[in-house]
């Protein structure tokens, strides 16, 4: 029991010790440090509030660049297509002049080589 006793006078003399050095060497008063919590607090719900604006701008942001780049890509690809079909049909007439001609080439090599021979 009289450890008991000694433990509980040593913890509240150590405790006192402790609050008294803590209010000596504290370089500002009591209302002084609350105030500057305080402030410090202020500025920092301040701070998060703006950075939980910026994020909800920054991902409203996001979700519109990706819908334009997807209208964007879809826009690219129908006018590629087209370009495509265009290409082809305007080369098919090219096409069958130059398997004549490929032809023709072909016949006149034959027959040369026949006078070759």
């Amino acid at each position: 029991m009289s450890k008991n006793k000694a433990l509980l006078c040593g913890l509240i003399v150590g405790g006192v010790i402790g609050g008294i050095t803590t209010l000596l060497t504290t370089p500002s008063s009591g209302k002084e440090l609350r105030s500057q919590i305080n402030l410090s607090r202020k500025q920092i719900e301040d701070l998060l509030q703006q950075l939980k604006t910026e994020s909800k701008a920054l991902k409203e942001q996001i979700v519109k660049t990706a819908q334009e780049g997807s209208e964007v890509v879809k826009e690219v690809s129908a006018d590629l297509k087209k370009s495509i079909n265009q290409f082809q049909q305007e080369i098919e007439p090219h096409k069958k002049d130059l398997q004549k001609e490929i032809e023709e080439i072909e016949m006149k090599i034959k027959q040369l080589e026949k006078t070759l021979q």
